[in-house]
C-alpha cells in the first residue's frame, strides 16, 4: 500500500475498508491496533483530498461559459 498520491480512489477505498476490517476484527495487539488507525487516516485524507478535487474541477466545469 504505498503512500502514492496518484492512486485511484477506488483503491484507496478498498485499502481503508480492509484496515476497517483488521481493527473490527480487535485481534491485533495494541501497537499493531495504533498502526493500522494511523493508515486508516491516512487513507481518508487521500480519499477526501482526491473526493475534494473532483468537486473543483465539477465546480470549475460547471462555471465555465
Amino acid at each position: 500500500m504505498p503512500d502514492d498520491p496518484e492512486r485511484p480512489y477506488e483503491e484507496i477505498v478498498e485499502d481503508l475498508e480492509t484496515v476497517l476490517t483488521e481493527l473490527e476484527d480487535g485481534g491485533l495487539p495494541l501497537d499493531q491496533a495504533v498502526d493500522a488507525y494511523e493508515r486508516g487516516v491516512k487513507l481518508s485524507q487521500q480519499a477526501q483530498q482526491l473526493l475534494t478535487n473532483a468537486e473543483l474541477r465539477i465546480d470549475t466545469l460547471r462555471d465555465d461559459p
